[in-house]
């Protein structure tokens, strides 16, 4: 089987985007669990607590949000009928009360779990997500050099230029394959 799949083909065989994600979220519990620790000097295991319960809430708040909030959001939307409101752009609607949410909910739990004032509770709520978005950064763009240079070492060529003879027609992707569009 592995000699049909080829770098570009498509993923379905692959498993980087399910390692990633798993490493993806070690870090980002570890990093709640340091950040939980440092802002509110919460104890080990409090703040393992808290960096387990805050997402899987915020897990039932996203799909409370998706599958309930919605439509009554696009049905006010239509029928209030504000000219600087409009239903196709719901998305980012979503993400606004979905983030704010969020930050309700991680403010809460840090509250209720480590006994935190709410001032470092809400710090803690502010700064948790910035220090996770650096970190998805950082592991993105690491984890995409360590792929570029897999590659490269495989093809023996840079992967802007591959030799012809280097690459092979895939039989599972041949639509993506110049060889097999003739």
């Amino acid at each position: 089987m592995k000699d049909y799949l080829k770098y570009d083909d498509t993923q379905i065989f692959k498993y980087d985007n399910l390692i990633l994600a798993s490493v993806y979220t070690v870090g980002h519990i570890l990093i709640a669990m340091t950040c939980n620790r440092i802002i509110t000097g919460a104890s080990f295991n409090v703040a393992v607590a808290d960096a387990f319960i805050e997402p899987i809430i915020n897990g039932f708040w996203f799909y409370f949000l998706l599958v309930f909030l919605k439509k009554i959001i696009i049905q006010k939307i239509d029928s209030y009928n504000i000219g600087f409101l409009n239903s196709s752009s719901i998305g980012i609607y979503l993400a606004v009360i979905y983030t704010v949410g969020h930050i309700f909910i991680a403010m809460t739990c840090n509250r209720l779990l480590t006994g935190a004032p709410i001032n470092l509770a809400a710090i803690d709520a502010l700064i948790e997500p910035l220090v996770n978005g650096f970190w998805f950064y950082l592991l993105f763009e690491v984890f995409n050099k360590y792929k570029k240079t897999i590659y490269e070492s495989r093809s023996g060529k840079s992967s802007k230029n591959p030799s012809p003879s280097s690459t092979r027609t895939s039989k599972l992707a041949p639509i993506n394959n110049k060889k097999d569009l003739d």
